[in-house]
């Protein structure tokens, strides 16, 4: 599409010329995209430039040589002015006149005006000639203080443009580097032992001992959110009895998940793969203590929704919804009614969720006011020996 207009032009090129005009074509094909807001343009305005060159030139057939002309003239751009989207004086992206232009236009003819004023004022008698001759002189003086500025601006830009390649290169460097000792790091992390069990090459921690302690912080996490629904706050032994029937619950439920995935499991392939059993047991009791959190948070929420607040509250949103303009005139209607009662529903159910979060951040606090000290290794250690090794594992996970 870009070189259909000098297709003619085209055929008169060797294959070497051919090549080159390619390659030349494809470069400016690629800047014109880097001008334009919208891709996919680029082909049709080199097309336009070509043919307006053509017709400057006044045909194909008046351009004695191709390759040349093609290089040189062609497919050039020729910026009037400073904006690198200024072709000839139209703008690439727009296809308007290039404002920048207009502006350069009418500085230069500020600058003959400022001319003028300057001789008349430094060579008040000038007349005839001399006076035009002095002032194109002085306009000669303004356009090479200009080029100056523009060379120079120029270069500021240029310098810019390389401070910010090589900021991008710096950084491109650097997250190269950070990514390689990543992944130095994980591959030293990779090589740790499990820090509960000893699992040789388990990232510091095996997927089993990981998924123990995530049981451990949904069992503690199920024991408060019953708590906070059923126990008085104000009764360390209530509090305790709560967490303790949550924790008896888990444990109760993770035995009978278990004993269901051994009725549908081959019990030979546990016992001989003892980790993969382990891995098996760690993940039905992580996933019965996840089951379990939402179990105890729909009760507790429950259970709060009956509470004195939660009434109050929902008798309120009652009242105010039945006394709403439109129900104002019947508040007793089919409509009022159930608008009320929704109204009533929600309110609840906000005030209960409310009590949730404050209570549940009252007994956290309480546990943090009181916190458990470790067992000494007196008491630590028998329960530590009585652990099996991993090749019991599968053995007393199975029984």
């Amino acid at each position: 599409m870009a070189l259909r207009p000098v297709s003619w032009l085209w055929e008169g090129l060797s294959g070497w010329q051919q090549d080159r005009v390619e390659a030349a074509a494809k470069a400016e094909l690629a800047r014109l995209e880097g001008l334009l807001a919208l891709p996919g343009g680029a082909p049709r305005l080199l097309a336009d430039r070509l043919t307006d060159r053509l017709e400057e030139a006044g045909g194909e057939a008046l351009i004695k040589r191709p390759y040349p002309w093609l290089i040189q003239r062609g497919l050039v751009q020729r910026q009037a002015c400073s904006d690198l989207r200024c072709d000839d004086g139209m703008r690439l992206d727009t296809g308007t006149g290039c404002e920048n232009c207009a502006n350069v236009i009418h500085i230069r003819r500020g600058w003959r005006t400022q001319a003028a004023a300057d001789v008349d004022r430094e060579q008040p008698g000038l007349d005839g000639e001399a006076r035009p001759q002095a002032v194109e002189a002085r306009l000669q003086e303004y356009a090479a203080l200009d080029a100056e500025d523009f060379v120079w601006r120029r270069e500021q830009a240029a310098l810019k443009q390389s401070l910010r390649a090589a900021a991008r290169a710096a950084d491109q460097e650097r997250a190269e580097a950070e990514r390689a000792a990543a992944a130095a790091a994980d591959v030293v992390r990779q090589a740790l032992a499990c820090k509960d069990c000893g699992q040789a090459r388990s990232a510091g921690l095996c997927e089993a001992c990981d998924h123990r302690r995530q049981t451990e912080t949904l069992t503690v996490e199920a024991g408060l959110v019953a708590a906070a629904g059923s126990a008085d706050l104000t009764d360390p032994s209530s509090i305790a009895a709560a967490l303790a029937g949550a924790r008896t619950a888990i444990g109760n439920a993770t035995a009978a998940e278990w004993q269901e995935f051994l009725r549908i499991t081959d019990v030979a392939t546990l016992e001989a793969d003892p980790q993969g059993a382990a891995d098996a047991y760690a993940f039905t009791a992580f996933q019965t203590a996840q089951q379990a959190v939402g179990e105890h948070r729909e009760n507790a929420l429950t259970m709060l929704r009956g509470t004195p607040e939660a009434e109050a509250e929902a008798r309120r949103a009652f009242r105010a919804e039945q006394g709403r303009p439109w129900f104002r005139n019947n508040p007793t209607g089919a409509d009022a009614v159930a608008a009320a009662t929704k109204a009533a529903d929600t309110a609840r159910d906000r005030v209960a969720a409310y009590l949730l979060a404050a209570r549940l951040e009252q007994l956290r606090e309480q546990a943090a006011a009181r916190p458990e000290r470790p067992a000494s290794w007196a008491q630590r250690l028998p329960g530590l020996a009585a652990r099996p090794l991993d090749a019991d594992a599968a053995g007393a996970v199975i029984a």
